[in-house]
């Protein structure tokens, strides 16, 4: 079954109009997930969450079960359950005859904003409402996932794109300037290819600051090296962005 992550963002302007913004995560059996994003005039931010569910719909393969991930109950009434409030009956028999004319089978649930997917969507949906295009949406990606335990010298970086996997096992000196959960950061930038955007799962907020802002570093040898580590990304066109605190 194909998943996708919903939410979205509104905002009244002064002359009365609404602006909102949808952000959608599309999950796929065997390939990277898809991010997509988008503006649009809505009356009220249930409208866009429709939107956003709208979309998902779109972009997901015809004639595959589709289940469809939101935190607006009102969504869910009108969707699931066909008793949502009115203002939405017309939205949400629009997307009803969406999955109709696509042959999708059309689940939609509750999850929480804390889900990792979620809040992908969330921050697209904000940055669409802004008018901005969030950065590396359309550039490839890899998703690279960092273990590391406090008590083992030894972290392990996975990275996956497409069906291409790489696992490394990245030995940490502890007697370096570059505290360790940094070195596993390093260590799982090298293995981007030039232009690549990195979603990087777990690394530590200590990894994320210093990744960010090398100038943080207290060491002389730690601000040298993550400084020099971040001019070889950039040079190569390599994006960070971090999913989430190990």
């Amino acid at each position: 079954m194909n998943h996708a992550f919903v939410d979205a963002s509104w905002h009244e302007l002064p002359d009365g109009r609404g602006v909102g913004g949808w952000g959608l995560v599309l999950l796929r059996p065997g390939t990277l997930p898809a991010r997509f994003q988008g503006q649009l005039e809505a009356p009220d931010n249930n409208a866009a969450e429709l939107r956003a569910v709208l979309e998902a719909l779109r972009h997901a393969p015809d004639s595959q079960p589709l289940s469809v991930h939101t935190d607006n109950e009102a969504v869910i009434a009108s969707v699931a359950r066909g008793r949502g409030p009115w203002l939405l009956a017309d939205a949400a028999r629009e997307v009803q005859d969406e999955a109709e004319a696509r042959d999708i089978s059309l689940r939609v649930d509750y999850v929480t904003r804390t889900r990792r997917h979620m809040q992908d969507a969330h921050h697209l949906a904000n940055d669409a409402r802004r008018g901005l295009n969030t950065p590396g949406l359309d550039a490839p990606h890899a998703d690279v996932l960092i273990e590391q335990r406090h008590s083992v010298p030894q972290a392990r970086v996975s990275l996956r794109r497409g069906s291409e996997r790489v696992t490394a096992h990245v030995n940490l000196d502890l007697l370096s300037d570059v505290p360790p959960s940094a070195q596993a950061l390093l260590a799982a930038v090298t293995l981007a290819l030039p232009g690549e955007t990195l979603l990087v799962r777990r690394a530590s907020k200590i990894a994320q600051a210093l990744w960010q802002r090398p100038e943080r570093a207290l060491l002389v040898g730690a601000h040298a090296q993550l400084t020099q580590a971040r001019q070889a990304a950039d040079g190569q066109g390599v994006l960070v962005q971090f999913q989430g605190v190990g």
